[in-house]
């Protein structure tokens, strides 16, 4: 076994340390690493292959020589390349050089050829983009000759790895220096490596020049000033011959009337197997990803694509899953109509890694693959995963219609905007919202104390978030009332909800005047700018104490925007607003309306939706009498016909036969209600 490193206090040997090694011995063949010409024995190798830097003097080497014995003599010191082949390795391919070009783009570890097309086929990610800078102060660049000749050409990547690696691990160890020599950026041009690296770095490299390097002898010099350039997109010459192969077969597969890219039996393309895409070890999805790149460069936009190719056909490709076609649905997502028959599809697991892809497709053919036998319901399934499919196989799954409605009923469906609904009583909620908007505006505190008392509550709910994205909707500030926000998806701790649930008189006063001015719109001049609702409601407390079944009142809901001044910034800014209001009998001695809830819900300015009200369908006036008698009987507890007397005295405004009713329901007689009132 060769030395396993090598030994401090010994001297560089190298092609320029070369004495006394003319005499004896078979010249071999290197497989790997740094090595000098052999002439003796005593020239010893370490585990690489390479030259022993710290070999001993020859004071040491007989005593040396003499305790390894005939073991030393009879392994280490034969031709390299007369020994035994390890078990499993492979002579290298003879190859024509065009197809090596070939073979190392497709197979690079590096990444897939599309990639490569997109950089330039560069070799990987050390790649050097574009043409190579001139030479700075900082930096330098090395030309390396010999990488094409090198036994490492037939490795995956072309051997560009396995080089860089040599000439970082090598020059480290022959300049004896402890920091890591490092090379920032390589690219492949022609017979050259042109490497990047600090002036330091490249001193160290330079250093390594006629060493041997996988069975070659490697040059290295400093790049002269101009260096041979790529194309604008950093693509090499050979690149583009591939490129220009690629765009060739895909030109002749196009069918521009029908939309088709026709790429069945890829396989048997004479101009993909003539530069050698289907030899060795090269693989399919390799040179699809590269097609697909090719196509992005023929369509350059989504739109362009979904205007210029409608369907693709990838029969008679071998194909058993779908991962080797994955970038298909990366260069075509909104495809239409695909085949995918005469592959090699055994099952669902094939198919799976499409399950949430191709959201638009329509046909899809699978005809004449295994699974059409293996899993003969596979269609239910499939089915599912592609909502807009109508054609699998040859069969209709779902017709135009069907598709139309699953569309319509997975959109969401806004709440329908029919109009305000004012069921006013009296008048009372339009005089209500007429005085309380100036009044807000202009004297809040006057406005508190005519219509709020101790048990009047009022509360703010800011909503930062806007939702809805509108070009109306500005960046404005909202610390003036954040502060006082009760927003129950924001505030959760219970003690904080009860402190801004702000109840009385002085309190409403106090948090109003702390929130911004306000500026609403002219209710009767601008009313399109607002929404209001307004309807009855039973059940209120009764502030006198005199009803123990309580009160009647009405909620009044006005949505609409105002413009306010923020405190910090003097800025006017708008905003958009819905306010409820509980209203009902004040207390005795006070203002005859009084508001029992305030809610206030402020968020960013969108303005209201247009609304068109749907014409309501007419009933027969008999038919319609009829129901509101049904519903004051049940609301009253009284006979039919006490109810319709009740209706026809309100003239069959049922509000106010509700009214009507409360106020004079002492005075009816017991025969007036179906059983006796309590």
């Amino acid at each position: 076994m060769a030395p396993s490193g090598p030994r401090k206090g010994s001297a560089p040997s190298g092609p320029r340390n070369n004495r006394g090694s003319a005499a004896g011995g078979t010249k071999g063949v290197s497989r790997g690493g740094i090595s000098k010409r052999r002439g003796n024995n005593a020239t010893r190798i370490d585990r690489d292959g390479d030259l022993d830097m710290d070999a001993p003097a020859a004071g040491n080497h007989s005593s040396r020589k003499a305790r390894r014995g005939d073991h030393h003599n009879s392994a280490s010191s034969a031709p390299r390349s007369n020994r035994p082949a390890a078990n499993g390795s492979r002579a290298p391919r003879p190859t024509m050089k065009a197809q090596q070009i070939v073979q190392r783009v497709i197979t690079g570890t590096t990444g897939s050829l599309s990639s490569r097309i997109a950089s330039g086929m560069s070799g990987g990610p050390r790649a050097y983009k574009g043409a190579h800078p001139n030479n700075t102060s900082d930096t330098v660049v090395l030309q390396v000759q010999g990488l094409n000749s090198s036994k490492a050409v037939n490795n995956e990547g072309g051997g560009l790895k396995e080089l860089l690696t040599f000439l970082e691990r090598k020059a480290q160890s022959v300049g004896k220096t402890t920091r890591q020599i490092r090379i920032k950026k390589s690219h492949i041009n022609g017979d050259f490596v042109y490497i990047t690296t600090s002036r330091e770095d490249g001193e160290e490299i330079l250093k390594l020049n006629g060493f041997s390097f996988a069975g070659t002898t490697i040059a290295i010099t400093e790049a002269p000033g101009e260096q041979p350039l790529t194309n604008q997109k950093g693509m090499s010459s050979t690149a583009l011959e591939i490129k220009e192969v690629l765009r060739g077969v895909l030109s002749a597969r196009y069918d521009t009337s029908a939309k088709l890219l026709n790429l069945s039996a890829l396989g048997e393309d004479p101009g993909l197997n003539q530069m050698g895409f289907f030899s060795g070890e090269s693989k399919p999805e390799k040179l699809f990803r590269a097609l697909m790149a090719v196509c992005d460069s023929f369509f350059k936009t989504a739109q362009d694509k979904r205007d210029h190719v409608v369907s693709i056909s990838l029969a008679g490709n071998n194909i058993d899953d779908v991962f080797q076609i994955m970038s298909l649905t990366e260069t075509f997502p909104d495809l239409l109509n695909l085949d995918l028959s005469r592959n090699q599809f055994k099952d669902l697991r094939g198919l799976q890694k499409w399950r949430y892809r191709l959201r638009k497709l329509q046909t899809l053919l699978l005809n004449d693959n295994p699974i059409e036998i293996a899993n003969p319901q596979y269609t239910a399934e499939i089915t599912t995963w592609f909502p807009r499919l109508q054609n699998l196989s040859g069969i209709q799954v779902r017709t135009p219609e069907q598709v139309a409605a699953m569309e319509a009923a997975s959109r969401p469906t806004p709440i329908p905007q029919h109009g305000a609904d004012f069921r006013d009583i009296n008048g009372i909620g339009e005089a209500f919202i007429r005085e309380f908007l100036p009044m807000y505006d202009a004297d809040r505190s006057s406005l508190a104390a005519k219509y709020y008392d101790n048990e009047s509550t009022f509360s703010i709910a800011v909503n930062n978030v806007n939702s809805r994205q509108s070009a109306h909707a500005q960046q404005v500030g909202w610390g003036a009332y954040i502060k006082f926000s009760r927003n129950h998806i924001k505030i959760t701790h219970t003690s904080t909800r009860i402190q801004r649930l702000f109840t009385g008189t002085s309190l409403v006063q106090g948090v109003w005047q702390q929130l911004p001015p306000t500026h609403h719109p002219d209710l009767v001049s601008e009313f399109n700018k607002y929404i209001v609702d307004c309807h009855p409601v039973h059940g209120l407390g009764d502030p006198t104490g005199q009803s123990p079944t309580g009160v009647d009142g009405m909620i009044i809901t006005i949505h609409g925007e105002f413009d306010d001044q923020e405190p910090a910034t003097m800025r006017t800014a708008k905003r958009s607003f819905s306010r409820t209001f509980v209203l009902g009998p004040g207390a005795p001695g006070r203002n005859p309306i009084r508001v029992i809830s305030d809610m206030l819900s402020v968020r960013a300015f969108n303005p209201l939706p247009t609304l068109i009200p749907e014409p309501a369908p007419q009933p027969n006036a008999d038919t319609q009498q009829q129901q509101m008698v049904i519903e004051l009987c049940n609301r009253t507890g009284m006979t039919p016909e006490y109810s319709k007397l009740c209706l026809d005295g309100a003239n069959w405004n049922f509000d106010q036969a509700l009214v009507s009713f409360n106020e004079k329901r002492a005075q009816l007689p017991a025969e007036a209600f179906v059983t006796a009132p309590q």
